[in-house]
């Protein structure tokens, strides 16, 4: 499988791959391109970032360009920074024992390729490729592998995934966004392994799930996950058997990965459908997701719940639309999305057909919260002075449903002369 690094790495990126390699070679080192970078080019694809390996050890690399990053000095691992993009470089390595199923007791600089490929953890992530020769470095059948949509160990997959615990979750990762296949000794040894799967930390677990969701097919990591029993490892109150539902997975499938908090919801959505947002939070939160997608994931799963129970009872009229839906995620996402057609579009996994009324109905900017009414608490202090202040929410949520259902009703004096009214009837 010749690569053609002209036609798939973008024009600034190879210019900068190249003047690292140059400068290391200049200086007597070697320098590969290595990883998934060069399995994404063995397959035809544009890679997301670069990673190098050099026999240059991180003191000599530091010396060789101005602006470098000490990110995994200890590993032998610098980034080198150039239009604010960044490479990392690492220096041929060999790991030795792992003791915490984590990360190796203490890492050797190597002295040849073959040693650092051989520590790897694929087949077709130990593929390197020289920039200036063309040279493609394949020892362990890593094209074959690729060709063949085969995740395999390089070596013993027991040995290799008790090195570190990390491994299977990721095999079931690259498996969900490459599609490809375990080979089976491989997916036997995710089973015969959890003991050291569960040593890794909640942190990186959850973001092998983060990672998936930028694939095409999400579904097959949360389908994996439940087959496999990996989500119970980190959450033992979980049933020991999670099915998840076919059709919510394919609606994960067809959700924007910019939204996340909805791919989460969906994925937890298909599993546990019946579990309460209070021990959702305490999933997510045990797991390590940021604030931010928790309270994202907690609006759309409580969404998901109401509308698929509401088609159950043929319950979805327009004023619900409105406040259940609409209203929610106005409030939830206006201070920080720009909330049109395209938004709305966005839910589409949510709502199917009915998405485009939830659009007509938004575009027609009708008032969905207290703070869109033409009449607030200010103007209740001034016209009805002797009205407890602790009543204001009931009569501004009472002026709420009225817009909701009659949006043309959203005008002050109309509005002044509704609270008179059901003021009146609140006291008599």
């Amino acid at each position: 499988m010749p690569i053609d690094p002209q036609s798939l790495i973008p024009k600034n990126n190879l210019n900068h791959l190249l003047q690292i390699d140059s400068a290391l070679k200049r200086a007597g080192f070697e320098c590969f391109l290595v990883g998934g970078s060069v399995r994404d080019l063995v397959m035809g694809k544009i890679p997301k970032e670069y990673d190098l390996t050099t026999n240059a050890e991180p003191k000599q690399v530091k010396r060789l360009f101005r602006t470098v990053i000490d990110t995994g000095i200890e590993h032998g691992t610098v980034t080198v920074v150039l239009d604010k993009i960044h490479y990392e470089i690492t220096t041929y390595r060999i790991d030795k024992d792992y003791t915490d199923g984590r990360r190796p007791d203490h890492v050797e600089f190597g002295t040849t390729l073959s040693e650092d490929l051989k520590r790897r953890d694929f087949t077709m992530n130990a593929l390197a490729f020289d920039l200036t020769t063309g040279l493609l470095v394949d020892e362990h059948s890593g094209q074959k592998d690729i060709q063949e949509r085969t995740i395999r160990t390089i070596g013993n997959p027991i040995k290799r995934f008790s090195e570190d615990g990390l491994r299977p979750i990721r095999a079931l990762r690259f498996a969900s966004t490459l599609n490809f296949s375990i080979e089976p000794e491989t997916k036997k040894a995710i089973h015969e392994t959890k003991k050291i799967t569960k040593k890794i930390s909640l942190e990186r677990f959850q973001d092998e799930i983060l990672k998936s969701f930028l694939g095409q097919h999400p579904s097959r990591m949360i389908q994996l996950l439940a087959e496999e029993g990996i989500f119970q490892i980190f959450l033992p109150n979980l049933p020991t058997e999670l099915i998840p539902q076919k059709d919510i997975l394919e609606r994960l499938d067809r959700t924007s990965n910019e939204i996340i908090g909805l791919q989460l919801a969906l994925a937890f959505f298909s599993f546990i459908a019946e579990t309460t947002l209070k021990e959702l939070e305490s999933i997510l939160r045990t797991l390590k997701f940021s604030g931010q997608n928790t309270k994202d994931c907690l609006l759309f799963f409580d969404i998901i719940s109401k509308w698929e129970s509401g088609l159950k009872k043929n319950n979805v009229d327009e004023f619900s639309l409105k406040k259940e839906y609409l209203a929610p995620v106005k409030r939830h996402f206006q201070s920080r999305y720009k909330i049109d057609r395209e938004f709305i579009l966005k839910l589409t996994p949510i709502f199917g057909e009915t998405t485009m009324q939830l659009v007509q109905i938004w575009e027609e900017e009708p008032p969905l919260l207290l703070t869109d009414l033409k009449l607030n608490g200010n103007h209740l202090a001034e016209s009805f002075p002797n009205l407890p202040k602790t009543s204001y929410g009931t009569v501004l949520n009472h002026l709420l449903d009225l817009v909701l259902h009659a949006p043309k009703e959203n005008e002050y004096s109309g509005l002044l002369r509704h609270s008179a009214q059901f003021i009146s009837n609140l006291i008599n």
